[in-house]
């Protein structure tokens, strides 16, 4: 199965919040923390539920404030 990875950045106290969104939908989503303090986490996931994922993360960005990056932390371009 492939998979792919997105990162996001978010406000420490958010990320435990987002990992048990995340792990309420079973088999959807990993997450993993990349780096606390700047609150940098990575999200993998199989690429036939990019829609859902998509969605998802859209769903918790009403919530709490998440931003996409890239693995080193920078801001995503969505061109």
């Amino acid at each position: 199965m492939d998979t792919a990875n997105r990162y996001y950045q978010l406000a420490n106290r958010d990320i435990v919040y987002m990992k048990y969104i995340l792990e309420a939908h079973e088999g959807l989503t990993m997450m993993s923390t990349i780096d606390g303090k700047r609150g940098i986490v990575r999200v993998n996931y199989p690429v036939c539920f990019a829609a859902e994922v998509d969605s998802m993360m859209h769903a918790l960005a009403q919530e709490i404030e998440v931003t996409e990056v890239t693995e080193a932390g920078e801001p995503c371009s969505k061109a």
